[in-house]
């Protein structure tokens, strides 16, 4: 059975009490933000705060209880102020093998793809461009499976930026973009836009 980790929208009034604000679609109900299992969720969920009982609303209470294996009812709600949000760029820059560049864009990018293990800075690949041209490109050999391995050169890499779909700076990035679709100017003066985040 999967665990996943799930975001939402929520408002926190001026004495302190946690509201659901979204999204909600045409029946009524609320939907997360973006959810994930935790095979391919990051770690911003461990950023989370515990809410408090008293800092619950009804509304809180009627779109997140539920009931655990003994019949209780529960509302494990977790949340963390917007602003606390990762600021920095979900894009990830460095040199990039040519090869997976090439995988990449010919249709390959897609959630699962895993072409970019090997990405190396500009100080390594400056050493890199170094070496080549003192001592030549670097030896092969041949393994047990017949295929011709080596440590890759400097002209096997290119300078490239890729999405990080997996980090948590790309999760804030959905999660500020729906906050940027509900939001509203006529809250009462005081209210804060907290994420919401419910696991299980």
């Amino acid at each position: 059975m999967s665990y996943y980790y799930s975001f939402y929208c929520g408002i926190q009034t001026p004495d302190g009490i946690v509201k659901p604000w979204g999204p909600f679609n045409a029946n009524g109900e609320i939907n997360p933000i973006i959810s994930r299992s935790a095979s391919f969720a990051s770690d911003l969920h461990n950023d989370f705060y515990t809410l408090d009982e008293d800092k619950m609303s009804e509304e809180l209470h009627k779109y997140f209880d539920y009931e655990d294996w003994n019949g209780n009812k529960r509302c494990d709600v977790k949340y963390l102020p917007y602003e606390e949000l990762p600021t920095k760029s979900y894009l990830k820059e460095g040199y990039f093998l040519i090869g997976d560049i090439k995988d990449w864009e010919s249709g390959l990018n897609s959630w699962d793809f895993d072409g970019f293990y090997n990405m190396i800075s500009p100080t390594i690949y400056a050493e890199k461009v170094r070496q080549e041209t003192q001592f030549g490109k670097n030896p092969t050999h041949v393994d047990e499976d017949g295929e011709i391995v080596g440590e890759p050169n400097a002209s096997d890499y290119m300078f490239y930026v890729i999405p990080d779909y997996s980090s948590k700076e790309y999760e804030a990035e959905v999660i500020r973009l729906a906050f940027n679709m509900l939001e509203d100017y006529n809250l009462p003066k005081g209210t804060k836009y907290v994420v919401l985040e419910i696991e299980g």
